[in-house]
């Protein structure tokens, strides 16, 4: 890896602020050879690596190094998988990475092609064609088999019944266009004849499940919403996880390292802490930024935040959104993820734990409406969905801690689980925890209303641009979001604004 290129000269043509995947698309095309009219070019991302807000804050200290040493550091410890923290791409559904990785590989040189085979093909890869699975815990382990059979405590036959049919009657890619999921798209899940057939006992067993797989305000998002996320669930991540994503892989270094050769700035652990603009300067950027502190400011003539609108309103003045814009993040809180990593799981897990559940499977915990995920490298995940916050002292974060907590004691060693019953810090000598908090998991909830959707990407003044997963009118999955804004904002660029 390069360093980064220092420059006494802090103006560039375009900044670009978040390395998630629409500030790394964003800045492929803009690298390429046919678009180097744009200039100079800086991204800045808060985190230690590119990739977005799947990368939680490293527990590798990095204080005083330079950023090639901190690469090297990160895909030294990522190739053995430690000290790695959050789950990465991994996380995501096949789907999307296949399509995501088709998207990064067309904005890559044939040379830079064999380059990222060749950084692939450095590893060794064991269980290429392993596939997730997914466990529903209470007393037991229970496979998706027995779940949706009725043969296990959590669901009666008859509730097992049900949920296939929410999961499998009422969805499917195929059907996306008929007109007969017009009205199902219309109506309220709550509202709907489906639900309210059911008995009381079923209503309350299956909620806990809706709430843990859809998130918060499920009954409030329309009926085939709550279907489509029920079915994506039990059927998107059925296949193998491409090679190309896997944690220890760090394809978000390679795609630093292209950046850089093309001549971005990249400046990781860099945080924007609030912009200026006036006709003088175009855009100045005050930042904190831990490799080099004493460069607090860039200059751009055109800003680009490739991250969620909700998150531009302490870095800029709410007057420089649109309108639309403006409407968009007033009335849309998006929804926020609080996690409790644990490093060291392996060596802490309950003895009960199977042995046939290993490397990418998910856990669900319908009682404590908690997610689990376990990384290639043995930690594991609790995760929970709730409306924004961004403080991890809210009440609701805390709430949500101790359900992460309730969930963990169930896998957990006797002694290690008494501990954590006691709702203190764990011992270190004991367990590893950490606790995170995304404030931005899901940019858009599940029950927005149409009809105060985000629909272009131009800010409210010249040379200002957002992209990212808050364009619910460009496209209606979350990486379709993603590819459409950016190109909305290349044509922008390119002289071909409406």
């Amino acid at each position: 890896m390069s360093s980064r290129q220092e420059s006494n000269n802090s103006q560039y043509d375009i900044a670009i602020v978040g390395g998630g995947l629409s500030g790394i698309l964003l800045a492929l095309r803009l690298s390429r050879e046919s678009h180097k009219e744009h200039g100079k070019i800086v991204l800045i991302e808060q985190q230690p690596q590119l990739g977005g807000r799947n990368f939680f804050s490293s527990p590798l200290n990095f204080s005083g190094k330079s950023c090639e040493e901190i690469n090297q550091e990160i895909l030294l410890h990522s190739s053995q998988c430690q000290n790695l923290s959050g789950p990465g791409f991994e996380i995501m559904n096949v789907e999307s990475l296949n399509a995501m990785l088709r998207h990064i590989l067309s904005h890559l040189t044939e040379d830079e092609k064999n380059q990222c085979e060749e950084f692939m093909n450095r590893l060794e890869e064991n269980e290429t064609d392993r596939r997730s699975r997914c466990f529903f815990v209470k007393k037991d382990f229970v496979s998706e088999a027995q779940l949706l059979t009725g043969s296990s405590e959590i669901l009666t036959k008859r509730e097992a019944e049900l949920l296939r049919s929410f999961a499998y009657d009422f969805y499917s890619p195929h059907l996306d266009s008929q007109e007969e999921n017009i009205e199902r798209n219309n109506t309220l899940f709550e509202k709907s004849t489906q639900w309210n057939e059911l008995a009381k006992g079923s209503k309350e067993t299956l909620s806990s499940i809706f709430s843990s797989i859809v998130g918060p305000d499920w009954e409030k998002s329309s009926f085939i919403y709550v279907c489509k996320s029920l079915w994506v669930f039990f059927n998107n991540f059925k296949e193998p996880l491409p090679k190309s994503f896997k944690r220890k892989m760090g394809l978000e270094l390679f795609i630093e390292k292209i950046l850089r050769a093309r001549g971005i700035e990249v400046r990781t652990l860099c945080e924007v802490l609030r912009v200026n603009h006036n006709k003088e300067t175009n855009f100045s950027l005050i930042l904190a930024d831990e490799v080099n502190p004493t460069h607090k400011t860039v200059q751009a003539d055109k800003l680009i935040f490739a991250m969620p609108l909700v998150q531009c309103l302490g870095i800029i003045a709410k007057e420089e959104f649109s309108p639309e814009q403006s409407r968009f993040v007033s009335k849309v809180r998006p929804l926020s993820l609080v996690v409790s990593e644990i490093s060291d799981f392996l060596s802490v897990r309950s003895e009960n734990w199977p042995e046939n559940v290993g490397a990418c499977d998910r856990l669900l915990f319908p009682v404590e409406r908690v997610q689990g995920f376990l990384t290639c490298d043995g930690r594991l995940l609790f995760s929970t969905q709730l409306d924004y916050e961004d403080s991890l002292q809210a009440p609701a974060v805390r709430e949500a801690v101790a359900r992460l907590r309730r969930a963990a004691v169930r896998v957990l060693k006797a002694e290690v689980a008494e501990e954590i019953k006691k709702g203190a810090r764990m011992p270190q000598n004991k367990i590893s925890e950490r606790i995170v908090l995304v404030p931005v998991a899901v940019s858009i909830p599940n029950n927005i209303p149409a009809n105060i959707e985000v629909k272009e990407t131009k800010m409210g003044i010249k040379g200002l641009f957002c992209c990212g997963d808050s364009f619910l009118s460009l496209a209606d999955e979350p990486w379709k979001r993603v590819v459409a804004s950016v190109h909305d904002v290349m044509l922008r660029l390119n002289g071909n604004e409406a």
